[in-house]
């Protein structure tokens, strides 16, 4: 019976090459974000905020990391679920006020494996959720 498992992980300078993908996409859409890269557990690898950026940005994309690394989700899939009234309603007391559900946190997986996550903050809805993706495919992952 083995004591350990061998885990993989989002590297460095892949996650500088997502977030400099997002930035571009951002650029493109004439706005300014925060992005935030995690490892599998959730630890932050890089985080970084475009000139212009809100301050709020950086802990909203943090969060948004973190929670689709837990969840193993984008965090947009939690969206409704976590409306008030809703099944998952309360979900981040529990969590100390970690899980955010707000789209723009993506899970990054290579070769079926999470490796990590992105997270996107500071622009509307979409565009942080467009921002990720654009993070996404700058790694060829899903």
């Amino acid at each position: 019976m083995s004591h350990t498992i061998e885990t993989r992980t989002l590297s460095r300078s892949a996650a500088h090459v997502m977030v400099e993908a997002a930035q571009n996409a951002a650029a493109r859409e004439g706005i300014a974000i925060a992005v935030t890269c995690v490892d599998a557990g959730g630890h932050v690898i890089v985080t970084d905020r475009m000139d212009g950026a809100a301050t709020c940005a950086v802990p909203l994309a943090q969060s948004k990391a973190e929670t689709a690394a837990a969840t193993m989700s984008p965090t947009a899939a939690w969206f409704q679920s976590t409306q008030p009234g809703q099944p998952d309603w309360g979900m981040n007391v529990p969590l100390g006020g970690k899980f955010n559900a707000m789209p723009g946190g993506l899970p990054i997986e290579i070769d079926g494996t999470l490796v990590g996550a992105v997270g996107v903050s500071g622009g509307e809805a979409h565009q942080d959720e467009a921002c990720a993706n654009a993070a996404i495919a700058a790694l060829g992952g899903k």
